[in-house]
């Protein structure tokens, strides 16, 4: 009975140590790549509706957002919690007027609108419960 007790407890605690260890890996991978937008609700991305390229997204370890809206350039607040729930907050942007920029506005409503983050190899989905709203690769070094 005491081996099987230790079995057990083992196998939490791998479990738990797993789990933690995934996480941050996560929030490292998050916040040491730059993501360029390739869906929105469900559809890809169309340059031509954006003015100056696709938007991009920066997180960083002090838990500030920061790209451009495929437009304007913006910035905001983010947090992670360890079940994958994220809040994207205080998001400012400048107001540059752009020709074939419709889709800036969606991308800004969307930001507004997360509430989970899943962080993968080559790609971050940024959620509003279970439906995915935008979905991002690592952008291209310049």
């Amino acid at each position: 009975m005491l081996a099987l007790g230790f079995g057990a407890l083992l196998i939490i605690t791998s479990c738990k140590t797993t789990k933690d260890a995934s996480a941050n890996l996560s929030i490292d991978y998050l916040t040491a790549t730059a993501w360029e937008l390739t869906e929105i609700n469900g559809k890809a991305v169309s340059t031509a509706d954006f003015g100056n390229g696709a938007p991009t997204a920066t997180f960083t370890a002090e838990h500030k957002i920061n790209g451009k809206g495929g437009c304007n350039g913006y910035g905001g607040a983010w947090n992670l919690n360890d079940e994958g729930g994220m809040n994207i907050s205080e998001v400012m942007s400048t107001k540059m007027w752009c020709e074939n920029a419709k889709g800036e506005n969606d991308y800004f409503k969307a930001l507004a609108e997360v509430t989970t983050a899943k962080v993968e190899k080559d790609k971050l989905t940024l959620m509003k419960g279970v439906n995915a709203v935008l979905v991002f690769k690592p952008a291209a070094a310049k």
